[in-house]
């Protein structure tokens, strides 16, 4: 889409490098808070201005923690009258839907910005691409589709939540040489180093939902949080999938629960008094269907998790979890961490009944993504389509 004969001089001209440079620092902005946006997107913005024959930033703004304000309005704020004539860099098509605040094409467009450059239409039914229409109505030239693959990773979780009716889930495995995520009996086994696991963290940093089964939970008595320094405030929402209600009140899930928010998800025949005590001690109890004796529906859990507002989950552990997000073709993004250790024939497969090559061979997958964590191995792989 372009309307670039309206642009005036003052605003920054079309050149497809610069401009690929300013929406990566746009998208990179927007990260900052990926992860504490929801259910809003996180959006990165630059407003941009000529001085003296060179582009200069007169403006920066990232979608602020519970979604609002958004990353238009704050850097169109810092820039002030500098707008006037500028062009404005945004990672996700402006809103065009009136809400708590006017719509920020509508803000670009009263702050007689000439031009604006978008990585990509947003596919919420509310705007898909009506911002960018009423943009194109107000005589202000517009580029849009530059570093689009990029903006649709940072922007996965909104995408999936639109157009999916669920989050989009990253699973995370630390498994063994053998394939192996710790041991069937005994104390928990800590596969992979201390690389591997501030890397996980960082990660963590940037999800909505951390998500593990009440088997982890019970061996583990994890607390789930985000233990870089400086980023503890960054720990994303627990959730524990436990059908029967089993997670015990004293964990130190449960008694952190009035500090970082956790959500344990049940069956219907979950007992009332157990239910009670977790929520006594402040966790909050979602009820879904169950498959089998003790396994929720983990389809309906993320569908209920996107009603909430969620749009990016973490899941940690365990076999279960992982198999069934393979077996119901719900995975978007494998992180798998393998170490040197081999744990033997009293292991834990990762995928329970299913074979890494599930992942690491399947034409559903692509690998975008390697790294060497201390002695670890580390290989993401996104969704192929």
């Amino acid at each position: 889409m372009s309307n670039e004969a309206h642009m005036p001089p003052q605003a920054v001209p079309a050149d497809p490098e610069r401009d690929r440079r300013f929406m990566a620092a746009a998208l990179r902005l927007g990260r900052r808070n990926l992860g504490q946006t929801y259910p809003n997107p996180a959006v990165g913005s630059l407003i941009v201005a000529m001085e003296g024959g060179e582009p200069v930033v007169v403006g920066r703004g990232w979608t602020a923690r519970g979604g609002r304000p958004h990353a238009e309005t704050i850097a169109l704020e810092q820039a002030g009258d500098a707008a006037n004539g500028a062009t404005a860099y945004v990672s996700l098509e402006p809103c065009s839907h009136q809400g708590e605040t006017r719509p920020c094409a509508q803000a670009l467009i009263d702050a007689k910005v000439a031009r604006v450059v978008t990585a990509m239409e947003d596919p919420d039914p509310r705007v898909a691409g009506k911002g960018h229409e009423m943009l194109v109505a107000a005589g202000v030239a517009l580029s849009t589709g530059v570093l689009v693959e990029e903006a649709a990773r940072v922007h996965a979780g909104h995408i999936s939540r639109v157009t999916k009716g669920r989050p989009h889930v990253t699973l995370k495995l630390a498994v063994s040489a053998d394939g192996m995520i710790g041991k069937r009996e005994g104390e928990r086994m800590i596969i992979t180093g201390k690389s591997a696991f501030d890397a996980v963290q960082t990660m963590r940093t940037e999800a909505d939902i951390v998500m593990i089964g009440i088997g982890t939970a019970l061996v583990d008595d994890p607390r789930l949080t985000v233990r870089l320094p400086g980023l503890s405030d960054r720990s994303p929402v627990r959730v524990v999938l436990d059908a029967t209600a089993r997670l015990k009140p004293s964990s130190n899930l449960v008694q952190s629960a009035r500090d970082v928010p956790l959500i344990v998800v049940v069956g219907a025949e979950a007992r009332e008094d157990r239910k009670k005590a977790l929520e006594d001690e402040g966790a909050k109890i979602l009820e879904v269907g169950v498959e089998g004796e003790e396994s929720v529906d983990i389809g309906e859990v993320l569908e209920k998790l996107a009603e909430n507002g969620f749009t990016r989950v973490f899941a940690e552990g365990g076999a279960q979890i992982a198999s069934s997000l393979v077996a119901d073709d719900l995975l978007d993004d494998v992180v798998l961490i393998r170490a040197p250790v081999v744990v033997g024939q009293d292991g834990v497969r990762a995928l329970g009944g299913y074979a890494l090559s599930a992942i690491e061979r399947s034409p559903r997958f692509r690998l975008v993504e390697q790294a060497t964590l201390g002695e670890d191995q580390m290989r993401r792989y996104l969704r192929a389509s």
